[in-house]
């Protein structure tokens, strides 16, 4: 199967949460401009229907916020489709998830940088949840 364009997965999952929150396009785009990000109903339209061919941080951010999602169930496909993490490189899905979660290290990797990476109150929690075990 062909990888998936992030942009792509955005955009149909955008449709699929637009939809199951019964909004109509002009409906989210007022949303997302409550949130300071002005889009109207072209822009959600161009988007979902593949006019669009780009998305900033801070639209991404804002979309998953009014339609309650978790960012990374924006841009990744919830199957275990490939999806495209550059131009060049292709990834299952599951394994992006896990990268984007700062779970795991993408194949290639360095490992010890990766885990090295990590916010305070992350390693807490985690040093937490292993005593509960």
């Amino acid at each position: 199967m062909t990888p998936e364009d992030p942009v792509r997965v955005v955009a149909r999952r955008v449709r699929e949460l637009r939809r199951r929150k019964g909004w109509t396009a002009a409906q989210l785009g007022e949303a997302l401009t409550r949130e300071g990000v002005s889009w109207d109903r072209f822009t959600v339209s161009n988007l979902e229907n593949g006019k669009r061919q780009n998305i900033t941080l801070t639209e991404l951010l804002a979309l998953a916020l009014v339609l309650d999602v978790a960012l990374v169930h924006l841009f990744v496909p919830l199957n275990d489709n490939a999806v495209k993490v550059t131009p060049n490189r292709a990834e299952d899905a599951d394994t992006v998830r896990a990268w984007v979660r700062g779970e795991e290290p993408m194949p290639g990797m360095d490992e010890r940088i990766f885990m090295t990476e990590v916010a305070i109150a992350d390693l807490i929690r985690a040093r937490r949840a292993s005593r509960n075990e």
